[in-house]
């Protein structure tokens, strides 16, 4: 259908801009449509070419083959339509008898490849290993509370490690045994979480006559265990006395 206004289009041969009055119009001119026909007709013989081509070479090769006793391991994938590694893979576990010659040379009876499947034993089938259910979780919070991090950032590293994570309800729930693993490893020590005391910044400002800028330099020298609930930041009073006293 002629459209009322010209439309401004790019020629998919030469890449000028032209004004097409139809919508499915494509090159710019009768010459480029024409150069365009002719590339695309000139591909598909490449391709038709390669392709018999192809096909002639491995009909040549399994001709080849017929009258040879003894073929390569490719020349056996070849004729067994799988890769050269299983082939391999087959001849190191001895279900496929072979000869190595040299250390680039193996080479099979193709007796033995044709009688390998007179002897038809049961079926093998693989043993998977069963996944273990998870039975128990954690809300973002509990985990936020225990290991003293951010809700983005255990976000971030729910994302970076693939720990399964599912709904109940509004919450998400993340598997425990999975982020308890991954804290293990960074050396979370999970005597931490169980300590008694725990104080604010303003508490350790007014127990011990600090600025607020001195306690934020005296928790991060000494890596003074910390713990987020809520969104307030709170320092094990332990580990603070133990420092101070040795101080005084």
């Amino acid at each position: 259908m002629r459209a009322k206004e010209p439309i401004k289009k790019i020629c998919e041969f030469c890449g000028c801009e032209f004004e097409a009055y139809t919508q499915i119009a494509r090159y710019c001119s009768h010459d480029c449509n024409r150069k365009a026909y002719r590339k695309i007709k000139r591909k598909e013989v490449i391709s038709l070419t390669a392709s018999m081509a192809s096909q002639t070479k491995r009909e040549r090769t399994k001709s080849d083959l017929s009258e040879r006793e003894y073929i390569s391991i490719s020349d056996a994938a070849a004729i067994m339509g799988v890769s050269r590694w299983t082939i391999y893979r087959n001849v190191v576990q001895g279900i496929i008898p072979a000869k190595r010659l040299s250390q680039r040379t193996t080479l099979i009876r193709k007796k033995d490849i044709e009688t390998l499947f007179d002897v038809i034993e049961p079926y093998e089938v693989l043993v998977t290993g069963e996944r273990k259910l998870i039975d128990e979780w954690y809300t973002i919070d509990e985990i936020t509370e225990k290991y003293g991090l951010l809700r983005h950032r255990i976000r971030k590293i729910i994302n970076a490690e693939g720990i399964p994570t599912k709904k109940a309800g509004t919450r998400t729930l993340i598997a425990k045994n999975k982020i308890d693993t991954y804290f293990k490893k960074k050396g979370f020590d999970t005597t931490l979480s169980n300590l008694a005391d725990w104080i604010t910044t303003v508490e350790v400002m007014e127990s011990y006559n600090m600025t607020e800028h001195s306690v934020r330099v005296f928790v991060s020298r000494y890596a003074i265990p910390k713990k987020r609930i809520n969104g307030k930041l709170y320092y094990s009073k332990q580990h603070i006395d133990k420092l101070k006293n040795k101080e005084s």
